[in-house]
């Protein structure tokens, strides 16, 4: 593997990431959660860009820092299972540094129906279907870590290794860049959960019908990892 990212456009990854996450002024509220309504997905659209940024923001309770490190990041292959429940294989290829390495997951094939929008009924895209005429996906990308006082973030940008390509030919590739970041909580023992994405499944799908799903599948995968909480680090290895 002769790819290797620089510790500037690490820097960079992080840095983006972050200011996006803070910036207040771009994001629209777009959908509450049905089981935590203080769980929100935001909408942020580019002009010119049929692809929508999207953040949840979540509080997780009576969940240590040091489980959630493990789900996303020491362990994020055993684990995966846990709380995506799309996942069917994957591996961490390599090391890029001390801090960043290079993932490759694959995921079931869905299709999200039933959402009405304007009196039509719109098929919507999720990773996973039992239609045999959406492909499950596989990405690739690179994470990277910064640890913050109060938590960490980790940020991911879909990179083409040959390592990572399905020879099947079954699998669509996913492009995505995106980030998760967690803070603790001070009021109690739990955590502030974020996460940022900016999609593109890839494949036949229009764009546009692309995106209305991803706020209701981020949405589930937080549930994903409460339930992912409650599970001892140990539970896995």
């Amino acid at each position: 593997m002769s790819v290797n990212y620089d510790a500037t456009t690490l820097e960079r990854y992080l840095d983006d990431d972050l200011a996006l996450i803070r910036n207040a002024d771009v994001w629209k509220e777009y959908k509450h959660g049905a089981q935590h309504k203080d769980d929100i997905c935001y909408i942020y659209k580019l002009p010119n860009d049929s692809i929508w940024w999207i953040k949840l923001v979540a509080h997780v309770d009576n969940s240590s820092l040091e489980n959630i490190d493990d789900l996303l990041d020491a362990n994020l292959k055993q684990r995966h299972p846990e709380w995506h429940e799309l996942y069917i294989d994957g591996r961490i290829i390599g090391k890029n540094d001390d801090r960043s390495e290079f993932c490759y997951f694959q995921y079931k094939k869905e299709i999200y129906v039933l959402e009405r929008a304007h009196n039509l009924f719109l098929f919507l895209f999720r990773y996973a279907s039992p239609s045999m005429f959406i492909a499950p996906r596989d990405t690739c990308y690179i994470k990277v870590r910064r640890d913050l006082p109060n938590g960490f973030i980790l940020s991911y940008r879909s990179v083409d290794l040959p390592e990572a390509r399905d020879s099947t030919g079954k699998f669509v590739r996913t492009h995505f860049k995106g980030a998760h970041l967690i803070e603790r909580a001070e009021q109690d023992n739990g955590f502030t959960y974020t996460y940022l994405q900016y999609a593109d499944p890839g494949g036949q799908i229009p764009k546009m019908l692309a995106n209305r799903p991803q706020c209701s599948i981020i949405l589930r995968e937080i549930e994903g990892i409460r339930r992912a909480m409650k599970n001892s680090i140990n539970s896995s290895k």
